[in-house]
């Protein structure tokens, strides 16, 4: 396997499209899922909305958790989820190659797992000569772990003006009434931290706008796959997955057939005065960095959302309460 590729980005960023873009190059295997790979080997993650202990698991309890989530990929069928594979995988070569693996060593059990992963979606071994891309939504908190697993890795850090991500989160999560925010707007600050501290320590480590990606598809594509070390082809510009015309996973909920435009203005008469003070207190410094207009509401943040009930509005309110504090004092 040559050096691994990680796409980072928190729900709704834009992470998926990027995948599917890059799904059809012949010099890559694209995983058509996330898998997880921290969460479901005991490591402690910290990104709300995919949140779990650590916990200390022998070889046995690996290969039970990772094929676990294999069948449970398989069983799945949320149009909002980064993808919908339903069937994909061959469950028993997937168990097999991970029990017939002699992983030591994280990156060891990382190779296994992608292995059996190949294995399982096309009756083959995956060859020596292509990279990996994987993309899974808590992999920013773990990039320093990354780099140290695979010191030639490359990472693309994709990113979407918050306001447009909240409220595509929370239409994706929403059943019937309007939810509780809280795991919705922590896990985007999670996102971000990580991203600005990534910067600092990591080297191979592109970010893109989500925005660029829509409106300059091309030029993007270009700027990502030198960043990659590939070579640009016309397939880089229509969104797959294994292969086959990608239908999205849109928050609207409507079929995807190309990249469109639309995105980048409709969440603006979907979002409420709650949503907007909560990206203006927790994310801020988004805004400024990557150069995203503050939008300014006098109503009051107090006031109920249609279809929020009493627990979500307590839960949602207290956020007012826990923004980040800053210090002035020199």
């Amino acid at each position: 396997m040559q050096y691994p590729i990680f796409i980072l980005g928190s729900h709704k960023s834009g992470s998926s499209l990027i995948r599917s873009l890059l799904d059809n190059h012949p010099k890559l295997f694209v995983i058509p899922t996330e898998i997880h790979y921290f969460q479901y080997t005991g490591h402690w993650v910290d990104y709300r909305m995919r949140y779990t202990s650590p916990k200390n698991m022998d070889r046995q309890s690996l290969i039970e958790s990772l094929t676990q989530l294999v069948e449970r990929k398989n069983n799945h069928a949320d149009p909002y989820a980064d993808s919908v594979i339903t069937g994909k995988f061959d469950i028993a070569k997937f168990n097999k190659f991970l029990k017939d693996s002699c992983f030591k060593s994280p990156q060891e059990l990382f190779e296994a797992y992608v292995g059996a992963i190949h294995l399982s979606l096309t009756g083959k071994n995956l060859p020596e000569n292509v990279h990996v891309v994987e993309k899974s939504v808590e992999n920013a908190e773990f990039a320093v772990l990354l780099q140290q697993m695979f010191p030639n890795c490359r990472f693309v850090h994709i990113v979407r003006n918050p306001y447009a991500s909240l409220v595509a989160i929370r239409k994706s999560k929403t059943k019937k009434n309007y939810p509780s925010v809280c795991d919705f707007v922590f896990s985007l600050q999670n996102s971000y931290y990580n991203l600005y501290k990534n910067q600092q320590l990591l080297n191979n480590y592109l970010v893109i706008k989500y925005e660029d990606l829509l409106t300059s598809t091309e030029k993007t594509m270009e700027k990502i796959v030198n960043f990659l070390g590939i070579n640009f082809v016309d397939l880089l510009l229509t969104p797959t997955l294994m292969g086959q015309p990608w239908n999205g996973n849109s928050s609207s909920g409507g079929g995807f057939t190309k990249i469109s435009s639309a995105p980048l203005e409709k969440w603006k008469s979907q979002i409420n005065d709650l949503e907007i003070h909560l990206v203006n207190s927790f994310l801020q410094p988004v805004l400024e960095q990557f150069g995203y207009e503050q939008i300014i509401t006098n109503k009051s943040k107090f006031l109920p959302i249609r279809g929020e009930s009493l627990e979500a509005y307590i839960k949602n309110r207290s956020l007012l309460w826990l923004k980040p504090i800053t210090c002035d004092s020199p």
